[in-house]
């Protein structure tokens, strides 16, 4: 795949149209289509700001090489949220259950459980990020 097809390819991935990726990028249709068609290629500051739009690394858009680390944004988010609310759920359904607090507390209680979850998920995303460091 050459920087044309990368284009091309990260273009419709994102649902983006020629024009709308002009606009974003500040170039005019016409620009994108040379770039997709291998008739031009774009400059290192057109790079820049498609490699922000698009969440890519300029090397991938440059030379077609992957980041080496497959953890993205959504993925990390994704574990935040979701430790968070198990244990946000969990500490709920306990104190409730345990019928001995009254609903501000069971709201607090509910609150740590949450904020316990998202530091265990930064522990896990901290030592998951160790191991595959020594895996290099």
């Amino acid at each position: 795949m050459n920087i044309a097809d990368r284009i091309q390819y990260l273009r419709k991935q994102n649902g983006y149209s020629q024009e709308e990726l002009a606009d974003k990028v500040g170039v005019s249709r016409q620009a994108v289509s040379k770039w997709e068609s291998e008739q031009s290629t774009p400059d290192l500051e057109k790079v820049i700001i498609m490699s922000e739009l698009f969440e890519v690394t300029t090397d991938y858009i440059l030379k077609g090489i992957e980041p080496v680390s497959t953890t993205n944004r959504k993925t990390i988010r994704t574990l935040y949220v979701g430790f968070a609310l198990i244990f946000a759920i969990i500490a709920g359904i306990w104190s409730f259950a345990a019928n001995r607090f009254n609903y501000d507390e069971i709201i607090l209680i509910t609150l740590a459980g949450g904020v316990v979850g998202f530091g265990i998920a930064l522990i896990v995303q901290v030592i998951g990020g160790m191991i595959s460091n020594k895996n290099q």
